[in-house]
């Protein structure tokens, strides 16, 4: 069994049984990490490296045992010599926590936790609540708490004090202590009780990685399936005893989409619209299907750039004569040592320009050329007139066609499979937009040399070919309907 960390407790408090389970170490809540969650890791470990460059003075426990860490972050704190210690360990009556950095302020200590976030958020309160009630526990004195958060002026070539920006959270966090410390052992007792705790469906529900294997196990079409389904609407389906789409009264106040979705559940019917032929027929010849992948880091891999701006790497376009009908395959990845957003820019201008729709699957891309517009001035008017082409097939889909199979998306991992479902992502080496966002990254951050950055390159590259295609068939597949 586990100590409870600040996860356990604060996920016992949504949901007894996820802090049950996390506290057991169940096998039903392991999941192997992906490329993505192994990235942000270790922008979170550089963002605290350079947090603690901002104290010399600092010392470091860095014990990999939790009773030797502990024992030595009390004997910092009692020296009146130390005046700041990074990740102090400490462990109370089966609670444990780890303070990201410790100052001495009079009698007591200013806690600073250190977040690779440029936005402030409320569960930050939360985290440093825990870890402030386990040191008090401890017998020590937290008399300020702040927040360290990344500076959305920060550029490459500044200063690491410019790095982040401070914000203080003292009142927020000591009222959240007082509500947190009631709990506390009511919390140890529940999550340390040898059988688990029944589940009880919960609006957080939706949102947790174990749902699957929880309270949704069996069941095809949880009420979770209903688009935009708001608090109060679920709250009096589980009033009603209802989780399941099928048991949806057709008296019970649904909107028209979320209408359409119990009705096609319930009669294991797809809905077409009236409207989808002529949404479809607006659609100009030729057309082009435009697929963007960016790239997103804590720390800017270019100059000029700020953290955590959304860079365009590459595209593919797919250039058809009529539905299904390819013609022309054009694509683009930029080159990972330099900021290559101009010449993408002008190619892209080159690659789509004629007339003719431009199919996207989203507003992503339509997103991706206006900013690419406000950056670059002398190209705002050629790159406008593309956004002005530009059709959004997940909304003509959103609005005009459902299956019962796409379980309240229309997201194209979700529609593919259903309405085209001798095409798939499974071949690939890169075969989702987070990792081919990190394998970028990585290339720019040489971590891949000569042939691997080259095969890299390679799934980069067949990874937005097989987006932009997968559009093709989508339509295609649409104009057979009508």
């Amino acid at each position: 069994m586990r100590n409870v960390s600040k996860e356990i407790f604060l996920n016992a408090l949504v949901c007894p049984t996820l802090g049950w389970l996390r506290r057991m170490r169940r096998e039903e809540i392991s999941r192997k990490p992906t490329l993505g969650d192994q990235f942000r890791k270790e922008q979170g470990i550089e963002i605290h490296r350079r947090a603690r460059e901002l104290y010399p003075e600092g010392f470091l426990i860095d014990d990999m045992d939790m009773g030797s860490a502990s024992e030595k972050t009390k004997g910092l704190m009692k020296d009146p010599k130390v005046s700041t210690i990074f990740e102090g360990m400490f462990f109370v009556d089966g609670f444990v926590t780890k303070a990201d950095i410790l100052k001495r302020k009079g009698k007591g200590w200013h806690l600073i936790e250190v977040k690779s976030s440029v936005n402030d958020k409320e569960e930050f309160v939360d985290d440093m609540a825990y870890t402030t009630m386990v040191i008090d526990r401890c017998g020590f004195d937290i008399s300020t708490i702040s927040i360290l958060l990344i500076s959305k002026d920060f550029r490459l070539g500044m200063k690491n004090d410019d790095l982040f920006v401070e914000l203080d959270h003292t009142n927020e966090v000591l009222n959240r202590v007082k509500e947190f410390k009631p709990l506390w052992e009511s919390v140890e007792k529940m999550t340390r009780q040898p059988v688990k705790p029944d589940p009880k469906l919960r609006f957080e529900c939706r949102r947790c990685e174990l749902f699957e294997e929880c309270l949704g196990k069996n069941i095809e079409n949880h009420i979770f399936d209903i688009p935009r389904l708001s608090q109060p609407k679920f709250e009096q389906l589980t009033k009603l005893g209802i989780v399941r789409i099928e048991d949806i009264p057709n008296d019970f106040p649904l909107t028209e989409n979320q209408a359409i979705v119990r009705n096609c559940v319930q009669t294991k019917k797809p809905f077409i619209g009236n409207k989808l032929k002529n949404e479809l027929e607006t659609i100009s010849w030729p057309a082009y299907y435009l697929d963007f992948e960016t790239v997103m880091t804590a720390i800017p891999l270019y100059p000029g750039i700020a953290p955590y701006t959304q860079i365009p790497t590459q595209y593919s376009i797919h250039k058809c004569s009529e539905p299904g009908r390819v013609i022309d395959h054009f694509e683009y990845l930029a080159d990972p040592s330099k900021d290559c957003r101009r010449e993408l820019a002008k190619n892209l201008i080159n690659h789509l320009k004629g007339r003719g729709s431009i199919i996207t699957y989203g507003n992503f891309e339509k997103n991706i050329v206006t900013s690419l517009g406000r950056v670059y001035q002398d190209l705002s008017r050629e790159l406008n007139s593309l956004v002005d082409r530009m059709v959004d097939l997940e909304s003509i889909i959103r609005k005009n066609y459902y299956h019962p199979e796409f379980h309240g998306s229309t997201s194209i991992k979700k529609t593919l499979p259903v309405l085209v479902p001798d095409m798939s992502y499974d071949d690939l080496e890169i075969a989702d937009g987070d990792s081919a966002m990190v394998s970028f990254a990585y290339l720019a951050l040489g971590k891949y040399k000569d042939r691997e950055a080259e095969t890299i390159k390679r799934n980069l590259l067949e990874y937005c070919k097989r987006d932009s295609f997968a559009m093709v068939r989508l339509h295609q597949q649409l104009v057979k309907y009508v």
